[in-house]
């Protein structure tokens, strides 16, 4: 594939082209249609960006995936290891690799303007780019995503279109702006209060919108909709708007426009004629500040998820698992959650990993790569559930037989981290960067880390990986949170080649205490399903690290208890038992 892409380019004229994974939206899950890397490479990770040159090719991916691109990419593409010692950035290379009279080629509906302006301040020459769509390669390529959008009910969400919309008119006009572009999807689903199908386990449309200070136009593609959406929204003076015409209607914006640069394609960037604000989305930090009914309604999702995790872990602990494997557990998971009222579909494609597979930080078990499950190792999944009152997301780590000394030092480590955070007292001034330290300390001990986020936000059935909220050791992305904000809480541990390990919650901020040293700010947990008490050190656990375990078990317990057979009633409390 690659050399077919690179014969394109010699013909167009073009040194030097790149494929990012991402659609018109700049979306972190993308649709098949827009999958133009993975045809190219084989590489299925959800987070990589390919440069082709006329020679060679690389691919740039982060930490979760170096394991699974080392073994999926063939030997015409060359793995960069992204933040490792040596390895330059995409940026860095190509200002080092491209002369001044090169042309880069790039899909312009796809490609950040983000990336190409960074490249443009770092070369000492004027850069020379073609937006050109050589995707044309592409035998077979299925179609863009057109499924039926429909309005989310306010019985789940609590607030009405309207309402929405005068906030972010207010903000605007602060702010002195006179339109408002929106490109990513799940913005666009809160402000309009939509959904759709569009995106794998995100249940979103795909959508733009301009929001101006007398109406607003929402894009969608032709056939998605019903007459009775459109004069639903012509009650709130919004137009629908075919999908690809936001590009000559961009263009004809006067005024000041607010745009997220990161957050739209390259296409849209070079309509604009207009002066812009380049902030992010105010709707971003709108919608991850959860109001009462959303907060009642995901609690609800978590305990229904926690029937489904809880009924699934007595199965585990209780079962025969000869001729399983891995993608049969998985089903066996998603069935529990099918029985839930209200499920919808996953959050995200399950991790179900067994032994060393765990270790692939992102590791995905298909029909042609993987493995059996038995009574021995442990098995760690990663999983969610898309309810139409809320969005989960939680990890466990099982142990199905013996497991090494070293490996239930892992998990205890792992677990401290895990409870340290769970039971943070902060100021609401702190930054999530030092939170993040709280979970890694228990490793960073013993000079062990993990190579990724702590936290990441999580929608209310939208994305289950919602911006602005995190959790990590980068700064820029640092965050100060606010009550109502949920946060995941996941560190981990991983050998390569050996085991991996993660235990994973969903956090809600709220306030503990405000007196004459400012308000202070702690968590509670959403999700409910009992840590594996037969991987944990006790030995390792400070008494109050033990008290916090009991606690969380405990509420565990008496959330859970009237939702269960007799049999896995009697189960659970031994599993959630005090140590």
């Amino acid at each position: 594939m690659i050399k077919q892409l690179q014969k394109l380019m010699k013909k167009n004229h073009i040194d030097y082209y790149i494929v990012p994974t991402s659609d018109e939206h700049q979306s972190e899950i993308i649709g098949d249609f827009y999958q133009f890397r993975r045809y190219l490479t084989g590489f299925t990770g959800s987070n990589g960006t390919l440069l082709v040159s006329r020679k060679n090719a690389y691919l740039w991916t982060d930490g979760r995936y170096f394991l699974q691109a080392s073994k999926q990419l063939g030997e015409d593409v060359t793995l960069m290891r992204m933040s490792m010692p040596g390895v330059p950035t995409l940026i860095e290379f190509l200002a080092e690799h491209m002369k001044e009279d090169d042309v880069l080629g790039f899909d312009g509906t796809t490609m950040s303007p983000a990336t190409i302006l960074q490249l443009v301040d770092s070369l000492d020459f004027d850069l020379q780019y073609e937006e050109i769509d050589l995707s044309i390669m592409w035998v077979d390529r299925p179609e863009r995503s057109h499924e039926p959008v429909y309005l989310y009910d306010n019985i789940y969400h609590g607030r009405d279109v309207a309402d929405k919309l005068e906030e972010l008119r207010d903000f605007m006009t602060v702010n002195h702006c006179d339109h408002h572009l929106i490109s990513t999807l799940d913005d666009i689903a809160w402000l309009f209060n939509l959904r759709g199908n569009d995106i794998p386990d995100s249940p979103t449309a795909l959508a733009f919108a301009i929001i101006s200070q007398d109406q607003a136009s929402l894009y969608l593609q032709e056939g998605t909709y019903s007459h009775y959406i459109e004069n639903h929204y012509q009650e709130v003076n919004v137009t629908i708007k075919d999908y690809d015409d936001v590009y000559e209607d961009t263009a004809l914006l006067e005024g000041v426009l607010l745009v997220d640069t990161k957050a739209i394609n390259m296409a849209l960037y070079d309509a604009i004629n207009c002066d812009i604000i380049d902030e992010a989305n105010p709707t971003q930090y709108f919608k991850c500040i959860k109001n009462d009914v959303e907060i009642k309604n995901t609690k609800n999702a978590h305990l229904k998820d926690g029937i489904a995790m809880t009924k699934f872990m007595y199965y585990l602990k209780n079962n025969d698992l000869k001729g399983e494997d891995e993608i049969t557990i998985a089903n066996k998971l998603l069935s529990y959650r099918q029985q839930q009222p209200l499920f919808v579909e996953p959050s995200f494609s399950t991790i179900c990993a067994y032994g060393s597979n765990a270790a692939i930080i992102h590791y995905e078990a298909t029909p042609d790569n993987f493995s059996p499950v038995d009574n021995s190792h442990m098995l760690m999944i990663d999983s969610g559930g898309q309810y139409l009152d809320g969005t989960t997301d939680i990890t466990r780590t099982f142990v199905l037989g013996d497991i090494t000394e070293e490996e239930k030092h892992g998990f205890t480590l792992v677990l401290k981290g895990f409870l340290r955070l769970q039971n943070a007292i902060f100021n609401d001034a702190t930054y999530s960067d030092a939170l993040d330290f709280i979970a890694r300390e228990p490793l960073a001990k013993e000079h062990l880390d993990y190579r990724h986020s702590t936290g990441h936000g999580v929608g209310h059935f939208l994305n289950v990986h919602e911006n602005p909220v995190s959790i990590t050791m980068r700064h820029p992305f640092a965050i100060r949170f606010e009550p109502g904000m949920i946060t995941s809480d996941e560190p981990g541990l991983y050998v390569d080649g050996e085991y991996g390990i993660r235990h994973e919650n969903e956090l809600l901020c709220v306030e503990a205490k405000t007196n004459e040293y400012g308000r202070f700010l702690t968590f509670e947990p959403l999700t409910l399903c009992p840590i594996d008490l037969e991987g944990v050190d006790v030995t390792m656990l400070t008494d109050r690290e033990k008290q916090w375990l009991n606690d969380y078990h405990q509420l565990i317990y008496t959330s859970l208890k009237d939702h269960l057979t007799d049999e896995e009633r009697v189960w659970l409390k031994f599993a959630t038992r005090s140590i």
